[in-house]
């Protein structure tokens, strides 16, 4: 599966060498594509995912094709191959 993958956070952009690429994974969904990135590149992009804890940081937020968000409990959810997915930081204001 391909997916055209873009980045609005810190440390995955470092990790990957870009902002928006192109990602084609063995797998269908979020999660999968999760794992991918880790797999492929490292420590820094489980950092830039993931909190102190281990845990899904829940500013990292996960938009499909612009209009699906997906949650922590929905990763998996399934991608159709050319979907956009986006990662980005949760922003809050008022």
């Amino acid at each position: 599966m391909k997916v055209h993958l873009k980045i609005f956070l810190p440390g995955l952009p470092e990790a990957i060498g870009r902002r928006e690429l192109d990602v084609e994974f063995a797998g269908e969904t979020v999660n999968d594509l999760i794992e991918h990135l880790i797999e492929e590149y490292g420590r820094q992009a489980r950092q830039a995912l993931y909190d102190e804890k281990g845990q899904w940081d829940p500013v990292v937020q996960i938009l499909v094709n612009g209009e699906q968000w997906v949650t922590l409990d929905r990763f998996d959810t399934v991608l159709q191959d050319g979907d956009d997915v986006i990662f980005m930081l949760m922003i809050a204001g008022g």
